[in-house]
């Protein structure tokens, strides 16, 4: 009965309003269809389904993501431990470069240190452990007053000298690895020792040098050595010491006293050149002062009475020094040695007699003599060192005019006074120690 209704298509088209009345009218029966409703509900149930979905989706990302951020937080304050850990060594580490490079010691300025900041290198403890075996015995150097020193070898092959603070010096040694550093970075000379670089970490102290192959002048003249030095050899070594100390006092930027001139204190190269080496005990001199007064530090044999004595500190006390190493040099004996006769015992006070006797010649090393030698070369050496032995400071030269004589060979015009001697008594310790045969002569030097 439905189709009955149905109008033709003519009809519809020429828009007669009975063929719109029934085209709404199937309209209304269209959608009111059971089919259609179905249609329709199976439709929102789908949007449901996935608008929930995709919320749980994004819940189960959101909190996936802040489990995994609960997570992390401990690992993170681990991190962050272990950085404050290394920014605590690395303040430490500036701090102790800010004590060393801070201040002058005698101006408070921070200009005289700031250039040289950048030719240190600081060295990880363990990378200097592992390059000396873990301060392994077989590579064991020596011992200085500062701690012992090792021979190291870096990853690229480098070999070093490793000197390591005596943890059990406290203070003395703390002070004594502030000067070295702060020193030796501030001046640089061909006859004076290179630094590498240092370590500062935790309680360690340790100082990296360039290693040198033939280790110290003493193991050449004061023990039996294999291996003779000419003459020629012991003239170089003198020349360059002597050329070291004029820098030290008279061409660095800064005047600088050494403190403590003597064999084990001078390294030698692979060629035997020489280099002045450990400054712990060097002091920065005021330009306008002729002497300071300090509390005196040193080894005695070596030291200028004046300052053993009154504490009278100047570069006059490097010369002496210098004097006592020369003959030691020429001599190839230690400048105190208490297993020879008493007169013999103590090399200035020797030779001086000798001297006085007309038969210096006499305490020439017995190989040097047959291996021969130039006997106005050395005469003209042992009366450069009776100059720096003079009981006046004012009476020793200086270095530069030393080095003169040393080299042009400029003929003696100064008759030397009697030394004055400062030696230690036959039979008693080391730290048993008195005046002999001090020159009247002896005075302060302003």
């Amino acid at each position: 009965m439905m189709i009955s209704f149905i109008p033709k298509r003519k009809e519809i088209v020429k828009g007669s309003s009975t063929s719109f009345k029934h085209c709404n009218y199937f309209k209304q029966v269209f959608e009111a269809s059971p089919s259609n409703r179905t249609t329709q509900h199976k439709s929102e149930a789908l949007f449901y389904i996935l608008g929930g979905i995709i919320v749980l989706a994004i819940v189960l990302i959101f909190l996936y993501v802040f489990r995994k951020r609960i997570k992390r937080q401990p690992q993170n304050m681990t991190v962050t431990t272990t950085e404050k850990q290394g920014i605590m060594k690395h303040n430490e580490s500036a701090d102790m470069m800010k004590m060393i490079f801070s201040s002058n010691p005698q101006s408070g300025s921070m200009e005289f240190f700031s250039g040289n900041l950048r030719t240190i290198n600081c060295f990880d403890y363990q990378t200097l452990k592992n390059a000396t075996t873990n301060f392994h015995a077989d590579n064991f150097l020596g011992s200085g007053g500062f701690g012992p020193v090792y021979k190291g070898k870096l990853v690229d092959g480098r070999l070093i000298a490793v000197k390591k603070l005596s943890l059990n010096k406290s203070q003395q040694g703390e002070k004594e690895f502030l000067v070295e550093v702060r020193t030796i970075t501030s001046i640089q000379h061909k006859n004076l020792v290179r630094l590498l670089g240092c370590c500062i970490d935790g309680p360690q102290r340790i100082i990296v040098y360039e290693y040198m192959k033939n280790r110290s002048l003493d193991l050449f003249i004061h023990e039996n050595s294999d291996q003779f030095l000419k003459w020629g050899t012991r003239f170089q070594i003198i020349l360059g010491v002597a050329r070291g100390l004029q820098y030290l006092h008279e061409d660095s930027h800064q005047r600088i006293v050494h403190r403590d001139i003597k064999a084990s204190n001078i390294l030698l190269d692979d060629k035997l050149q020489p280099r002045i080496g450990d400054f712990g005990l060097a002091r920065f001199f005021p330009e306008d002062q002729a002497y300071l007064s300090t509390q005196f530090a040193g080894t005695l044999g070596y030291t200028a009475p004046e300052y053993a004595i009154r504490g009278e500190l100047s570069e006059k006390v490097d010369i002496y020094s210098f004097g006592v190493l020369l003959l030691e040099i020429i001599c190839c004996r230690k400048n105190t040695d208490q297993t020879l006769p008493s007169e013999m015992q103590y090399l200035p006070e020797y030779a001086w007699k000798l001297y006085e006797n007309a038969r210096i010649l006499d305490i020439v090393d017995p190989k040097l003599r047959q291996d021969g030698f130039v006997e106005k070369d050395v005469m003209q050496a042992i009366h450069v060192a009776f100059l720096c032995l003079q009981p006046d400071p004012q009476l020793r030269p200086p270095m530069s005019e030393i080095v003169a004589l040393l080299t042009f060979k400029i003929e003696m015009v100064t008759t030397p006074m009697r030394p004055a001697f400062l030696d230690r008594r036959p039979g008693k310790d080391d730290e048993n120690h008195c005046l002999r045969g001090l020159s009247e002569g002896l005075t302060s030097p302003i």
